[in-house]
């Protein structure tokens, strides 16, 4: 007869393809928040993501919004301060009185940087130690459940 005890900790059932994703986008999430927190200039997530967007050439609220999924009054409280930091300036747009432009300034287009720089040596040292073949293997997957979620995201 085998004696259970003495054999440890029972090992926890083989999580489902579904449970690891959603435990490794917390933990991702969870990384980059305190990698970007940790910056000389910190930011948030959302933050990031702004700066990130207004770099793109994403310059009205209502673009911001959209991209974010997330309503205007939102969107506003996190530009606002992100313009009290000095980060962005808001303008009115030449083209529309009603439209205000938002672009980078000097401290905000280095603390993108920074946080661009941080997050690529963070990806990089995820990665390292996997195989190319496996990276290439597994890359397409991730792209497509990305594709999908964000199509399940435009549909509500």
């Amino acid at each position: 007869m085998v004696d259970h005890d003495s054999l440890g900790p029972t090992p926890e059932p083989v999580a489902t393809l579904g449970e690891v994703l959603l435990a490794l986008g917390g933990r991702l999430t969870r990384l980059q928040t305190e990698i970007l927190a940790g910056l000389g200039q910190p930011l948030t997530i959302r933050q990031y993501r702004i700066l990130s967007r207004v770099d793109a050439g994403n310059t009205s609220l209502t673009s911001l919004s959209k991209l974010a999924r997330r309503n205007l009054s939102t969107m506003s409280q996190s530009v606002d301060k992100l313009v009290q930091q000095g980060l962005l300036t808001r303008k009115t747009s030449e083209s529309s009185r009603r439209t205000m432009q938002l672009a980078l300034t000097a401290e905000g287009a280095a603390a993108l940087d920074a946080g661009n720089r941080a997050l690529a040596k963070f990806t990089s040292e995820l990665t390292t130690r996997m195989p190319q073949e496996l990276q290439d293997q597994i890359l397409p997957a991730l792209q497509q459940l990305f594709t999908d979620v964000q199509g399940d995201l435009d549909d509500r």
